[in-house]
């Protein structure tokens, strides 16, 4: 269990915290933002590693959990006990409230794939972060830099002045009714974001293209010689993502598409989908991730790609 004491706001802030009408308080964006923009980086208040929930006793790790808090500056300490609870806290001693506003607005960050001591995740709070409401086609993404024990959070597409920001805090290749059941299980609340809040027949619609892209992905990622991927499955993963508005995912869907038309032997096609997963990816996952390295060689020499002609090969 540790705790950083800084509040690191890495740019000017670009928004205001405000009132959001049934929800509470969330951000507000004051600007315009890009896609790809940093909106804001967060270093972790308090981060856990999961053994604690296993290894020590309930009143063990809740103690824990107090004596860090208390340890934190007053203005930053004030802000993490002002997060919601999602439920009353009166009556509620000091270990116990903070323990509701850990379990209700914590992220699970997994270890750092290069440490061989860590093989288990860490449950991490980062108090402005967590002001950020859930939305299921949200408007920016984060991901966990471990050098730093910081929280980024990027714009996944362009957000206008005004608009709340939101993050999705559930897999966005979920159907209505698993997204519906993981939110009110998980967090207390029933999702009644535009995507949830579709009439029956497009919410319908919605789901088949989720079903589909769930069986494109898994067909593309295949590479033994019974898969059936070809270019035309990687168009459609494109195009089925684009429709739903996984903006911060588009990445996935480029990069499978660069692999698919390499693999079919159409170099400058493979070429285009790899620059843009590069694009795409960089703000989402980081200009250090692996499958992005991948995409940078391909984009650079098709032709000695591993990828190269691999369907061609397969069928011929």
């Amino acid at each position: 269990m540790g705790i950083n004491q800084d509040l690191n706001r890495t740019v000017p802030a670009k928004y205001e915290m405000r009132e959001i009408p049934g929800k509470g308080m969330g951000l507000v964006a004051t600007e315009h933002i890009r896609r790809g923009d940093l909106i804001l980086a967060n270093t972790a208040s308090l981060m856990i590693d999961y053994r604690a929930f296993n290894e020590l006793t309930e009143a063990q790790y809740t103690e824990l959990q107090a004596q860090a808090v208390s340890s934190l500056p007053s203005a930053h300490r004030a802000a993490l006990l002002n997060l919601s609870t999602h439920s009353s806290r009166d009556g509620l001693a000091d270990a116990e409230l903070v323990n509701k506003i850990a379990a209700t607005n914590s992220f699970d960050i997994d270890p750092w794939p290069d440490d061989t001591d860590q093989h288990h995740s860490f449950f991490v709070l980062f108090p402005e972060i967590a002001r950020l409401n859930h939305d299921c086609r949200p408007n920016a993404e984060y991901r966990f830099e471990h050098a730093a024990l910081a929280q980024h959070v990027h714009a996944a597409r362009d957000i206008a002045p005004g608009e709340e920001l939101t993050l999705s805090y559930v897999n966005p290749l979920m159907t209505r009714a698993q997204r519906l059941q993981r939110l009110e299980r998980n967090w207390g609340f029933r999702c009644g974001c535009p995507l949830c809040a579709l009439p029956p027949a497009r919410a319908a619609e919605s789901d088949a293209r989720i079903e589909l892209a769930r069986k494109l992905k898994q067909e593309l990622g295949a590479w033994d010689a019974g898969s059936r991927a070809t270019p035309e499955m990687a168009e459609l993963l494109v195009s089925l993502y684009e429709t739903e508005r996984l903006w911060g995912s588009m990445h996935e869907a480029y990069t499978l598409a660069a692999l698919e038309f390499s693999a079919a032997g159409d170099a400058w096609t493979a070429v285009k989908y790899a620059r843009l997963g590069i694009e795409w990816g960089i703000p989402m996952v980081g200009e250090h991730d692996e499958d992005l390295a991948e995409l940078r060689s391909l984009a650079e020499d098709p032709w000695a790609h591993w990828s190269w002609r691999r369907r061609v090969e397969r069928d011929g």
